[in-house]
């Protein structure tokens, strides 16, 4: 009975085979391996490429704990998954202090349209500031902040960010913007007209809908509630 129902299996299209492991990598990385090990064709199929490019991982652990969770990341990190490489590129940067490193993973994430890594990729490039924060405006104001699906987004990206990083031990932080520590916004009037927001990372709230201020200063005020916020879960913080 048993070898009739692997036989049945083994008959089955390649791409059923896919769309199997794939849900079953969805639910959890538990299924995912016994569903690898019960027979040699899902064993085939679990390592195809294009299965573990596209593989959600809603359901898997930020950060990668258990022998089987960092064997499957590494699976899809290579197979370029854009959420494993946002995930990579978070913890090169903030827990093993690879910050080169960390951000050409999430450059790459980026390049494959990942949301969460656009949005932090380009804020944390402002945070070093010089030529990059050129380049991090210039990622970040692709989001239309006049679209209020994009608004939803940078909400839960907020929420995500802290999420995941309450998850590692973090010890690297990003100074503010240096434009938002002494206020110097050339030919900008935004402070003439823009009611001031908290200086505190709100991971839950939704954006306002009016946004009086342009671009820049957005996200130079986004910016500073990120540098803020990491320094939050930074180990060893100096006082």
């Amino acid at each position: 009975m048993k070898m009739r129902k692997s036989s049945n299996i083994q008959s089955l299209p390649r791409e059923m085979l896919a769309e199997i492991l794939k849900h079953a990598a969805s639910n959890s990385i538990t299924d995912f391996v016994n569903a690898q090990m019960s027979c040699k064709a899902f064993l085939g199929a679990s390592n195809d490429y294009q299965i573990l490019e596209n593989v959600s991982m809603a359901n898997i652990s930020f950060v990668p704990w258990y022998k089987n969770e960092k064997i499957f990341l590494k699976k899809c990190k290579d197979a370029k998954n854009s959420e494993a490489l946002y995930r990579k590129g978070m913890i090169n940067c903030f827990n093993r202090r690879k910050l080169e490193s960390g951000l050409c993973y999430l450059k790459k994430a980026v390049e494959k349209g990942h949301f969460e890594a656009k949005y932090t990729y380009g804020i944390m490039l402002i945070c070093l500031g010089a030529e990059l924060k050129s380049q991090g405006l210039q990622i970040v104001s692709s989001l239309d902040l006049t679209s209020s699906n994009t608004r939803f987004k940078i909400a839960s990206c907020r929420s995500k960010t802290e999420n995941m990083l309450s998850s590692m031990w973090v010890y690297v932080s990003l100074d503010r913007p240096k434009e938002s520590a002494n206020n110097a916004k050339v030919n900008c009037k935004c402070d003439d007209i823009i009611t001031p927001r908290p200086n505190r990372w709100e991971a839950n709230n939704t954006l306002h809908d009016n946004l009086p201020c342009c671009d820049s200063c957005f996200w130079d005020h986004e910016a500073t509630l990120f540098s803020s916020m990491l320094r939050k879960y930074l180990i060893n913080k100096v006082h």
